[in-house]
């Protein structure tokens, strides 16, 4: 997604990157080209071809594409919206499942008289405490892989689940996406959720996983980090996609978070002070399913096109009135009004007609789509944030953050330069050439961006 200032005209009206010019400038070269041989073969042979349904042409062109950009416009900040309530939804579940968890006397004291009260340094951890860290890092990373596996759906979602390939493009990003996801999964969920990525490695291999999959998506990306750095030169320029996977990689993450809401449930038969009370389960699955809703939602808008039929009537329409040009031509209006206005026209018909394609499916990583990579690193923060308000120092100090390579970073709007992993599954996961930050641009950067 774009931002930018609404009130500098100039830099508005010159442009190009994430406007219509790059779809239609082909067409509107060949449709000014088309009107300018129109006029002159009219004005050598004084010859008029009629203006007869001009207007009412015109009209039901305007009516027709408008009504699409419309339409079009509403399926964006539908999906928008989603997006919000899938991200309020991970928020409201991280505050709650935290601060639902007990612990020990240590856990409890933070939870309800802060951590800044001077009676907490003199309570030591007990053996709950312990195992109520290990709960609430799970809770932690299994949060950020669910936004993670969001961004990975909807990069594959339309092309991969719909039309059974993806471009290298799009393998090159969704394989920095999976590296990032095993720094945050242990080595058998991550087997899990990269087997119903469905993605095939190479060209006709249609088994996804492998053994080695971690040492060679580390070698792929390996001094491999610039913004300009891409899929290497011997990747094929599609790679098959299996959409029979199903469920999908975000919907395993969230069942394992609901097993771990299970397993640490405080019941009376289970004696477990330390765990989650019986009678919050309920409410923290309610809002997993409502992750999930937000979820399908998210991938209804990706896989329901518009209607074949309109976005049809809407193409042979414009494509015959664009190739109807030399009859409303009248040579005796002159050169400005038979080969400029048409042009005009047509770039104002083309563009709106582009603009409804890109806004019908507002996700993925083109220059206009909605920017997941900002609202992840803003989980991120949330999710350690609200593990440093418990108390839990140490669970805190599990975690580290990463680089984020250029080519991923200039995805977003934000220019995000790092991400979050777990410091024992991320230690041996190192990309050659990308810096690793210091404790003092963490810090900066947390108060630039948190």
């Amino acid at each position: 997604m774009i931002l930018y200032d609404d009130s500098d005209w100039v830099s508005l009206v010159f442009v190009r990157v994430g406007t219509v010019w790059p779809a239609i400038q082909g067409k509107f070269c060949a449709v000014s080209i088309y009107a300018v041989f129109a006029y002159a073969f009219s004005e050598v042979f004084k010859v008029n071809f009629g203006s007869e349904g001009r207007t009412i042409l015109m009209a039901s062109m305007s009516f027709l594409l408008i009504f699409r950009a419309n339409q079009a416009y509403q399926r964006y900040w539908s999906g928008r919206t989603e997006v919000s309530e899938f991200f309020a939804a991970v928020r409201e579940f991280i505050l709650l499942a935290m601060g639902y968890v007990r612990g020990g006397v240590h856990t409890s004291m933070a939870l309800f008289y802060g951590t800044s009260s001077p009676s907490l340094a003199s309570i030591h951890e007990d053996k709950f405490d312990v195992t109520a860290r290990e709960l609430r890092v799970d809770l932690a990373r299994l949060t950020v892989a669910i936004c993670v596996t969001l961004r990975m759906h909807t990069n594959v979602a339309c092309d991969g689940y719909c039309f059974g390939s993806i471009s290298s493009q799009s393998k090159w990003l969704l394989d920095w996406d999976r590296l990032r996801l095993r720094q945050l999964l242990t080595a058998e969920e991550f087997a899990i959720v990269d087997t119903a990525i469905g993605v095939a490695e190479h060209e006709g291999d249609s088994v996804p996983g492998k053994k080695d999959v971690v040492r060679r998506l580390v070698a792929q990306f390996s001094n491999r980090v610039n913004e300009d750095d891409g899929p290497p030169d011997d990747w094929p320029d599609e790679f098959q996609v299996n959409f029979e996977e199903y469920p999908r990689p975000l919907n395993r993450v969230v069942h394992f978070i609901r097993e771990i809401v299970f397993l640490h449930m405080n019941m009376m038969e289970n004696n477990q002070p330390w765990g989650i009370k019986e009678r919050f389960v309920t409410e923290l699955i309610v809002v997993l399913s409502k992750i999930e809703l937000a979820f399908e939602n998210i991938n209804q808008i990706i896989n329901t096109p518009l209607p074949l039929p309109y976005a049809n009537l809407c193409k042979v329409l414009l494509s015959i009135f664009l190739l109807s040009m030399p009859f409303f031509v009248d040579y005796r209006l002159g050169w400005f009004a038979n080969t400029v206005i048409p042009a005009i026209v047509s770039i104002a018909l083309l563009g709106i007609d582009a603009i409804a394609t890109e806004l019908e499916n507002p996700f993925g990583d083109d220059a206009n789509d909605l920017d997941i990579m900002e609202h992840i690193h803003a989980m991120e923060l949330e999710a350690m944030e609200v593990l440093r308000l418990t108390g839990d120092i140490k669970g805190h100090d599990r975690f580290c953050w990463k680089p984020v390579p250029d080519f991923i970073s200039g995805t977003s709007c934000r220019k995000l330069r790092y991400q979050l992993a777990v410091r024992d599954f991320a230690d041996d996961i190192v990309v050659e050439g990308a810096e690793e930050p210091s404790p003092d641009t963490i810090e900066k950067w947390k108060r630039q961006f948190g």
